[in-house]
């Protein structure tokens, strides 16, 4: 959450769902990593989803957008009344870039666009989409106080298979308590016709190494019942230093 701190133009992607609207300053590159733990539990089955590496790279190819890729190593594991399966390798990759539309001007928020491609080549067969999935997202922010940082996300996604699309929506609310600690509280949540809409929180930490590094950890459960799902996560985001 350093986007809390204005004296610094690095702002990751992480920790969080929702997405702020910052982008990477021109031609830098930023790399972002992570391990999660995920477990889902309902109707006799147990859902344990590993994520050893969860890489998103970001470049700033032009002056106010980015270009990003995304790519996770799984392992999943599903255990029901025969016994547990296991299925583990890449996930696919997802192109996306990010272009910054609008500063903030005292209530007009910082306001990006988001647009992701989630290719059915690479991968694990099981692991990806059958056909292109793309999605898009409307990246907002307000900085309240010098300290206090408001980032909102609406996005609408299609998983490669059916043409109805999945709506998501956050909010985020960031607060440095010091030069390199912040804290974070976030609702997120999806929707889409004819299935039930699920609904999460989560929370979190993040610590400024420097103005090029960050470490970070958070915790998530469904608002529904956090024994029947929740997730840790922790990663770094660092953000290559060098001659623009």
């Amino acid at each position: 959450m350093a986007q809390s701190d204005v004296s610094t133009d690095f702002v990751p992607d992480r920790p969080g769902v929702s997405t702020p609207p910052d982008v990477v300053t021109f031609r830098k590159v930023q790399m972002e990593d992570g391990f999660q733990y995920e477990n889902t539990r309902g109707a006799g089955i147990c859902s344990q989803n590993f994520l050893f590496s969860s890489l998103l790279v970001r470049y700033g190819f032009v002056r106010g957008a980015e270009l990003r890729m995304a790519a996770d190593f799984a392992y999943n594991v599903v255990t029901d009344s025969s016994g547990p399966s296991v299925v583990s390798g890449f996930d696919a990759i997802t192109i996306s870039s990010k272009i910054k539309l609008i500063e903030q001007k005292k209530a007009i928020p910082n306001i990006s666009l988001m647009f992701d491609l989630t290719l059915p080549y690479i991968g694990n067969k099981k692991l990806r989409p059958d056909n292109f999935a793309p999605s898009f997202y409307l990246l907002m922010s307000n900085n309240l106080t010098d300290k206090l940082n408001l980032c909102y996300n609406y996005g609408m996604t299609w998983d490669g298979s059916s043409p109805i699309p999945t709506h998501f929506y956050a909010a985020s609310l960031a607060l440095a308590l010091a030069p390199e600690w912040s804290v974070y509280l976030e609702g997120y949540g999806y929707s889409a016709l004819h299935t039930a809409s699920a609904f999460y929180m989560d929370t979190g930490v993040a610590f400024l190494i420097n103005n090029h590094l960050q470490l970070d950890f958070s915790i998530t459960g469904s608002i529904n019942s956090i024994r029947d799902y929740y997730m840790l996560n922790a990663g770094i985001a660092w953000k290559i230093p060098g001659k623009p």
